[in-house]
């Protein structure tokens, strides 16, 4: 059974159930949270939907481009996975 875990991302708080050990579940929290700000620093007067729309297709490009490097590692070690 998972934890609840409180967590605040751009001022805002939010409650959710997680498997995750609650320091891994805020220290994710905390990424998208610097990552978000971020983002609104160069969009100030986007919306708080904006800038979450942004901060996921950052995070969501950042995957992308991990399971790319790690498919062409898999290629070089021979790995058939």
């Amino acid at each position: 059974m998972g934890k609840e875990v409180e967590v605040k991302i751009l001022g805002n708080k939010y409650f959710f159930i997680t498997d995750k050990n609650p320091e891994e579940a805020l220290k994710i929290a905390t990424f998208v949270d610097e990552l978000g700000r971020k983002i609104k620093e160069g969009e100030p007067y986007s919306s708080e939907n904006t800038i979450a729309i942004l901060t996921a297709l950052n995070i969501a490009d950042k995957y992308f481009a991990l399971a790319d490097e790690i498919e062409k590692l898999k290629m070089y070690i021979g790995d058939s996975e």
